[in-house]
């Protein structure tokens, strides 16, 4: 948890110290994200794969970085756009505090039993299974993601 609060604040962090520079690389582009933004979500998902395996990540590990990757776009741009005499210090804690709040469980206990909270964790361990071909930890993986992801 505590990584995650941290790559919050160095984020905002980043962006609040270099504006011009975040508003080009938050810019929305067609095609493959540049290396820079795929190391990011890759350390990113490590984080949640942390507190996922924890038992701690009430939604799926997609959704969780996507809601992180939004609030912090969000809070970062929304605090450059202020003038720097203006800017709420507490803004950016309040909103990665209310993110962390909607994505994890207070404690390490178990989720409320269910097929979403046992598929959180089992995606969550997956990689590290040796009893699964690659082509089995796929298919399961694939399972997983749907049970985990929106209701459709």
């Amino acid at each position: 948890m505590e990584d995650l609060r941290t790559g919050w604040d160095l984020h905002v962090g980043f962006g609040l110290a270099n504006p011009a520079l975040y508003l080009l690389m938050c810019e929305p582009r067609p095609g493959a994200a540049p290396p820079a933004a795929v190391a990011g979500a890759q350390v990113l998902a490590t984080h949640i794969r942390r507190i996922a395996e924890a038992g701690r990540l009430r939604v799926s590990e997609e959704r969780a970085a996507h809601l992180i990757q939004a609030a912090g776009r969000g809070t970062t741009l929304t605090l450059i756009a202020m003038p720097a005499d203006r800017r709420d210090p507490e803004l950016s804690p309040l909103a990665r505090e209310a993110v962390i709040t909607a994505i994890t469980t207070d404690t390490p206990a178990p989720a409320p039993p269910g097929p979403v909270s046992a598929a959180v964790a089992l995606r969550a361990v997956l990689p590290q299974t040796t009893a699964l071909t690659d082509q089995e930890k796929g298919l399961l993986q694939e399972w997983l993601d749907r049970i985990t992801g929106p209701a459709r």
